[in-house]
């Protein structure tokens, strides 16, 4: 009957795509994701390769998206009106997924076969979504998650072997950063919203890394064959504890303030800032103390302490009469007394390998943003991306009793970090990859971001791109060197080692290397350089040899300074938010000074990159 034909046809178009998902998985499995092309899996699964991408348009898709669907969906447009509903809903969003849902157990009573044996099984209704539910994945996260028809129609097995050819591939996990990140905009949106935070887009990164963390484990644990039920409850085990540490009432998350609750730090440091202080001597010589600043408020110095430092509730009243006090005293807090008293410097060392790169000031300010609130300062050395200067600068930093330490990796290696972890100093590092106890890693998504940069100058017929970047590819430029030529490889361009120029970097060393390329018998037709500053001196060089660009060489920069937007032709660029990168880092030490227990789990916060379309490429 006519009526039956659309039914029949959706059922062709089912087992037609989950016959090219089996076939793709398939072949994942015996020869790697890299390794398989589409028209391998057009040809195994007997249909033309445009009908695979009818159903899956990228490969990536046809890995994630096939049953049970490894990434999570879309957010939900949900309401989260406190950090315990955000911190609820985004458990449940995650938990949602293969990796963290435990598999169902068996049915007491076997569900009877389909009435048309090629119907696809059906799909459970999702229960309705609680924005608190004290049963929920975070009350017991070893408990049962059940995705039923994800379990029956998935062994264990199956999941386990895809899990594997995930471990294998750095395209699919660049595909699982970009995808995770994409959703930030997402989530910092709904987080402005309703003002659950002050700094919503670093949140948002901070709160997606640690759903990554957590599923990426997950799946880790998959591939080296462990129980799928043991899998999950440890992911889920690491989402809680990082969702609960985030979403408390600390720095990087707040609720409406109460009356009698503690004053904003920065607006207590402001009014320590009058703009005529009184002077030691027209007081004959003694010094305001808190002593002295608590007779006159006619409160004890235990609230004027807990005034100052925001650790306790003090009422509103108390709190006008103490700072009216400190503002006649001229008050000033012993800062090396407070040192001695809590084995706290109030400091943060900063180590940056370049402080006249326009990246590093926007970082350090970033970071300041978050520190000072919280009455730390920040101490900057500066290495010239040096070996034997980053080592001391670490040297110098432990001397100095630094309470944390932010330091952007060049050629360091994971041993010269052991005396500051000895030392007992929360580390974390700008750059690089995680790779021991007591560092986290707060870091654009270097890799990511020249993936896409190299993916756009392809899309516009560019073949034989060039990248420039610093000496030996450390550093950050190792991560965009490998994004680089994982795009090149994806789209079947060969990766040709004359075409990678190592240099400084600096404007200099920019010309320098785009030179070393237009000397080449077969030049470049468009450059990749590792950021801004060597890019601008790729148009220098250009420029001195009369080439046109993009016309004659497209070139493409890495931060988006600035100076990016000021030269001609205006630099296409990947906007990397030296900002909001310490301004993670800055959170990020403050949750590792916090001392609880959940905040000493090394951390991996990716922020994302952005294509800047202008002139040059």
């Amino acid at each position: 009957m006519p009526e039956q034909v659309p039914d029949r046809r959706e059922r062709r178009k089912a087992l037609t795509r989950r016959s090219i998902a089996d076939t793709a998985q398939r072949l994942f499995a015996e020869r790697g994701f890299e390794a398989v092309t589409v028209a391998e899996i057009a040809a195994a699964a007997d249909v033309a390769a445009k009908t695979i991408f009818n159903y899956f348009p990228t490969k990536e898709q046809l890995f994630f998206d096939a049953e049970p669907k490894l990434l999570p969906p879309d957010l939900p447009n949900a309401s989260w009106t406190s950090p315990e509903t955000l911190r609820q809903g985004l458990a449940e969003w995650a938990c949602a997924t293969a990796p963290l849902a435990t598999p169902a157990a068996p049915l007491a009573t076997p569900a009877a076969p389909p009435a048309n044996p090629a119907a696809p099984p059906a799909t459970p209704a999702a229960p309705a979504a609680s924005p608190v539910n004290p049963t929920g994945p975070l009350a017991n996260p070893a408990g049962p998650l059940v995705n039923p028809s994800a379990a029956l129609a998935n062994p264990a097995a199956a999941l386990a072997g895809r899990a594997a050819v995930y471990r294998d591939s750095p395209l699919l996990r660049a595909h699982a950063r970009e995808a995770f990140a994409a959703r930030e905009g997402a989530l910092a949106l709904a987080i402005e919203a309703v003002h659950l935070a002050t700094s919503p887009g670093v949140m948002a990164a901070l709160l997606l890394a640690a759903v990554r963390e957590a599923w990426e484990s997950a799946l880790l644990m998959l591939a080296e064959k462990e129980n799928p039920g043991d899998s999950a409850a440890h992911g889920r085990r690491i989402l809680m504890n990082a969702l609960d540490l985030l979403s408390r009432n600390r720095a990087p998350v707040r609720s409406p303030r109460p009356t009698s609750a503690p004053p904003d730090p920065q607006e207590t440091l402001d009014l320590l800032n009058p703009p005529k202080p009184a002077r030691r001597g027209d007081r004959g010589g003694e010094r305001v103390s808190i002593v002295r600043v608590a007779r006159v408020a006619g409160v004890s110095a235990t609230t004027v302490s807990h005034t100052l430092n925001g650790r306790r509730p003090v009422a509103a009243e108390t709190r006008d009469r103490v700072l009216e006090a400190i503002r006649q005293l001229g008050y000033r807090p012993n800062v090396l007394a407070r040192g001695l008293r809590t084995n706290r410097s109030q400091t943060v060392g900063l180590v940056i390998p370049d402080i006249t790169n326009p990246f590093y000031p926007a970082l350090a300010r970033g970071l300041q943003d978050v520190l000072r609130p919280a009455g730390y300062d920040e101490i900057i050395s500066n290495t010239d991306g040096d070996r034997t200067r980053e080592r001391a600068a670490i040297e110098q930093m432990i001397a100095r009793q630094v309470d944390g330490l932010a330091f952007a990796v060049f050629h360091t290696h994971a041993e010269d970090l052991n005396p500051a972890i000895e030392a007992g100093i929360p580390i974390v590092r700008l750059g690089g990859t995680l790779v021991q106890d007591g560092v986290d890693l707060v870091h654009s998504d270097d890799e990511g971001g020249a993936a896409e940069a190299t993916r756009y100058l392809l899309a516009r017929g560019y073949r034989r791109i060039g990248f420039i970047c610093g000496p030996s590819a450390e550093g950050p430029a190792a991560e965009r060197v490998a994004g680089y030529q994982s795009a090149l490889l994806a789209a079947g361009v060969a990766t040709t080692p004359e075409l990678v120029a190592y240099t400084h970097f600096s404007r200099h060393g920019g010309a320098a290397g785009v030179s070393r390329l237009l000397d080449l018998p077969e030049p470049p037709d468009a450059v990749l350089c590792a950021n801004d500053l060597m890019a601008i001196g790729a148009l220098d060089a250009a420029g001195a040899r009369g080439l046109d660009v993009p016309g004659d060489l497209a070139v493409m920069g890495f931060d988006d300074i600035d100076a990016a937007s000021l030269v001609r032709p205006r630099l296409t660029t990947m906007a990397n938010p030296a900002r909001e990168i310490g301004r993670a880092c800055g959170m990020r030490l403050l949750e590792r000074l916090s001392g609880e227990p959940a905040a000493l789990m090394p951390m991996e916060i990716v922020i994302p990159a952005r294509l800047v379309e202008r002139e040059s490429a």
